[in-house]
């Protein structure tokens, strides 16, 4: 990473000034062509095809051929921005109750009658789900992008994918803290629909990931689709493919069978306690302070002791970012390396800011259940960890208990937010 040298502070800053200038021609020339090229289709993605390429050392332009063949069969198996449709293998089977066509009808609409994530949605996370609507550079942090299939906030294990009810509960009581809103308005029906086309931007977005990956490592040279080859090429092409969609999709089914149930403990949680409980629930309480701030539990390394979100650890970033920054090789704080990367679509990455516990701005849900899965799961996508759940005290780790000890911790301490103010949603047609 070049470092600035006091002398030139002045003209350092011109240079990123005209890094950020280039970038930023740079591209809208990639989504002019790409508006007169392929008008109404989903934007690829430019950003991890380039990532690929450099992680896997590859010449400049050597997976265009790919890209291109990746491109065609999207299109031919997930339809277009206006006429999205589900592939043939997703629409029986096990598959049959995941997403509903007629969902993704309702949430795109149609030209002269934008649908409801087109209205609701697009202007943070965009048309394709890349998390870069025409407000999202402005955020922090940036909308999600689904196309990597992680959710932070479910009710399945940290690796697994979100139920369709914790996308739900996300769209119902917004995200406090950031600008994702409340969605209290919309109709059962509409908040079906979005919940189905934002899996269906995920499986997507994963499936061309996944194209992209093959291209690059496994192909050795053979074409990922190519739709004017003679049919046992195609057939055999299309078989890989479908592989890597099915187990995408499986991975959504299985989550409900993974979500699991943790009943409460014998002693009281915070808020359901009694005047014969309360002494109880004050013990529970000392508890979790003297864990947040061990290292067995290690919460103030990030969160500070006084869980005011003023750790002592080091920036780090969320796994978006270092999708396209430290696991090729570059540095986050390197804008210059970065340059190729945020002119295919990269924001500026932003170093993650640990939760201010006591602003009580949980997102994700405040019931103590809520609570429980953050520290036993850990958040996705993020450096929060999962607990290291042992069975005993001789060995190293947190009990069942300790999570719950820590949860009446946490609610005792942190401020209760005043009711959200009505949220104005911009539409963008």
């Amino acid at each position: 990473m070049s470092r600035l040298k006091p002398t030139n502070h002045s003209s350092h800053s011109l240079k990123l000034a005209s890094i950020f200038a280039a970038a930023l021609l740079a591209m809208s020339l990639i989504g002019c062509r790409e508006q007169s090229q392929v008008a109404n289709h989903y934007e690829p993605n430019f950003l991890f095809a380039k990532a690929t390429e450099i992680g896997q050392s590859k010449e400049d332009g050597e997976l265009d051929r790919s890209f291109n063949d990746t491109r065609d069969l999207l299109a031919q198996w997930f339809g277009t921005l206006d006429d999205p449709k589900l592939p043939e293998a997703l629409k029986e089977g096990d598959y049959e109750d995941l997403i509903s066509e007629a969902n993704l009808k309702l949430a795109v609409g149609t030209p002269s009658a934008p649908g409801i994530y087109v209205q609701q949605c697009v202007s943070c996370h965009g048309l394709s789900g890349q998390g870069r609507g025409v407000t999202a550079a402005s955020q922090d942090p940036y909308p999600r992008d689904f196309r990597m299939g992680i959710f932070k906030f479910k009710s399945s294990p940290r690796s697994a994918k979100p139920l369709k009810e914790d996308i739900e509960k996300t769209l119902r009581l917004g995200l406090s803290g950031s600008q994702m809103p409340i969605f209290d308005k919309l109709s059962d029906e509409e908040i079906k629909a979005l919940v189905d086309y934002v899996i269906f931007l995920s499986i997507r977005g994963e499936f061309e990931r996944r194209l992209i990956q093959l291209a690059a490592t496994d192909l050795d040279g053979e074409r990922i689709y190519d739709r004017t080859a003679e049919k046992s090429v195609v057939d055999g092409q299309l078989s890989t493919a479908s592989d890597a969609l099915t187990q995408i999709a499986d991975r959504w089914v299985q989550s409900v069978d993974a979500a699991e149930e943790f009943p409460r403990p014998d002693f009281p949680i915070f808020g359901s306690e009694t005047v014969e409980t309360k002494a109880e629930l004050t013990a529970s309480i000392e508890k979790g302070k003297a864990l947040f701030a061990s290292e067995v539990a290690s919460c103030a390394k990030c969160h500070g002791v006084n869980a005011d979100g003023k750790g002592n650890q080091l920036p780090d970033y969320d796994d978006w970012t270092k999708d396209w920054t430290s696991k090729i090789g570059l540095q986050p704080t390197d804008l210059e390396a970065l340059l190729p990367l945020m002119a295919r679509g990269g924001l500026k990455p932003q170093p993650l800011k640990p939760r201010n516990i006591l602003e009580g701005h949980f997102r994700g849900g405040r019931t103590p259940e809520d609570l429980y899965r953050r520290i036993r799961y850990g958040i996705a996508g993020s450096p929060m960890p999962a607990a290291a759940v042992v069975q005993s005290r001789e060995e190293p780790g947190l009990l069942d208990e300790d999570l719950w000890h820590l949860v009446n911790y946490v609610l005792s301490i942190a401020k209760v937010p005043p009711p959200p103010m009505e949220t104005k949603v911009v539409s963008t047609q």
